[in-house]
């Protein structure tokens, strides 16, 4: 398999029209959700709630409330 540097694929995606590059980010946004996701939920700290508690936050915010 060829090899190809950044440097050119960045001057072949300028010669897209706009539309094309626009899907080719929309594509390459999909393709590295999971990855970007990842890293920057590791960067994140563990603030040590449970989805439990972060739902029952969620419906204090929405509802007024906090159940107790």
């Amino acid at each position: 398999m060829e090899t190809v540097s950044v440097n050119r694929i960045l001057k072949l995606f300028n010669l897209l029209s706009k539309s094309e590059q626009l899907e080719i980010a929309d594509r390459i946004n999909r393709q590295t959700f999971a990855e970007r996701w990842q890293m920057t939920s590791n960067k994140m700290p563990d603030s040590g709630l449970s989805d439990d508690d972060i739902m029952e936050e969620v419906r204090a915010v929405r509802y007024g409330s906090k159940k107790n």
